[in-house]
C-alpha cells in the first residue's frame, strides 16, 4: 500500500475518531433522552395510532439510537467530501446522504414493528423525504446553537463570515495568486509560513501578528509556533496518551501542545482526557 493512500485512510480514521469523541458527551445523551421522549408521546408519523405505548417506546428508542449513531457516521463522511468552509453544502450533502441510507432502514424497522392488524400505509419515499427533512432541521440547528459546529451560511472562501471587505489583513501581505482559504500560522525563526488551499507563502513578521492579522477568522493556537483556522481542521490524531496532532484539510499534521489542550477542549474539538479508575476513586 503506497504512501498516499495509507496518508488518506489515517485522515478518514482521525475524522471519525474525532466525530464519535463526543458521542456520550452529556449534550448527546440529553438530546437521545428527550427525543425519545417526546417521539414515545406524541407517536408522530402514524406510530401513535399503530402501537401501543410499551411496542412504541421500544420503536423509537431503536429509531433514535439508530439515527444518532447514523448522523455522527454521516457527519464524518461530509467533513471528507466536503470540509467545513461549505456550510450550505455541507448540510445538504448531510442531509440527502441520510435520507438516502437511512431512511430506507427506518422503513424496515417500522415494516417489522407495526402490527399486523393494523392497517396503516408505510411508504418507502414517504419515509425517506420525512428523514431528509428531518436531517435539515437538525443539521441547520446544530450549526446554528453549537460551537463544534464551525462555519455559517455567509461564509465566504477567505474562510471567514462576513463581507469581502471584511477578509483578514494578512491575506494583503499575499499576491492574488496566494490569496485563499487560511489553513495554518507556521513560525521559523523571523518569518511565518502561511499555509492555504492555495499553496505556501513565507513572510518577515511575527507569529503574533500574523495572528492578530488574521482576524476575524476563527482560530486556535495549538503550539507555540503553530496556529491553525477552525475551518481547516478535520480531525485529532493520537499517536500515544501525550502527543497528539490536529489533522488539517490538506492533510497536514500540526504538533498539539499540552497548553493548548483546555482551549480546544472547550470548543468541543478534542475530547476531554478520560480519568483513570484510580482518579475516579480518588475524587
Amino acid at each position: 500500500m503506497n504512501a498516499g493512500v495509507v496518508s488518506k485512510l489515517g485522515k478518514i480514521r482521525a475524522v471519525f475518531a474525532q466525530t464519535y469523541a463526543t458521542i456520550f458527551s452529556p449534550l448527546t445523551f440529553f438530546i437521545w433522552a428527550i427525543s425519545i421522549v417526546l417521539a414515545t408521546t406524541a407517536g408522530p408519523f402514524g406510530s401513535y395510532e399503530a402501537m401501543h405505548w410499551p411496542l412504541r417506546l421500544t420503536y423509537w428508542l431503536l429509531i433514535v439510537t439508530m439515527g444518532i449513531v447514523f448522523g455522527y457516521a454521516v457527519r464524518a463522511l461530509a467533513v471528507i467530501v466536503v470540509g467545513f468552509a461549505r456550510p450550505v453544502l455541507f448540510d445538504i450533502f448531510a442531509s440527502v446522504t441520510m435520507g438516502l441510507t437511512f431512511g430506507p432502514v427506518v422503513w424496515m424497522i417500522r415494516k417489522a414493528f407495526q402490527p399486523a392488524n393494523i392497517d396503516f400505509p408505510v411508504q418507502l419515499p414517504d419515509v425517506m423525504l420525512n428523514t431528509f427533512l428531518i436531517s435539515v432541521a437538525v443539521f441547520v440547528v446544530r450549526r446554528q446553537i453549537c460551537q463544534t459546529e464551525p462555519g455559517a451560511y455567509l461564509l465566504n472562501d477567505g474562510g471567514f463570515v462576513g463581507s469581502a471587505q471584511d477578509k483578514p489583513r494578512l491575506l494583503r501581505r499575499l499576491s492574488e495568486d496566494q490569496r485563499g482559504q487560511v489553513l495554518r500560522l507556521t513560525a521559523k525563526d523571523h518569518y511565518v509560513d502561511i499555509v492555504s488551499d492555495k499553496g505556501t507563502a513565507t513572510i518577515r513578521m511575527r507569529l503574533a501578528d500574523a495572528i492578530d492579522e488574521m482576524e476575524p477568522v476563527e482560530g486556535y493556537c495549538v503550539h507555540r509556533s503553530h496556529w491553525v483556522a477552525r475551518t481547516g481542521i478535520v480531525g485529532v490524531e493520537r499517536e500515544n496518551p501525550h502527543k497528539l496532532f490536529v489533522v488539517l484539510s490538506n492533510g497536514d499534521r500540526v504538533p498539539l501542545s499540552r497548553k493548548y489542550r483546555p482551549s480546544l477542549e472547550k470548543a468541543g474539538i478534542i475530547a476531554p482526557p478520560q480519568k483513570t479508575s484510580a482518579e475516579v476513586v480518588k475524587g
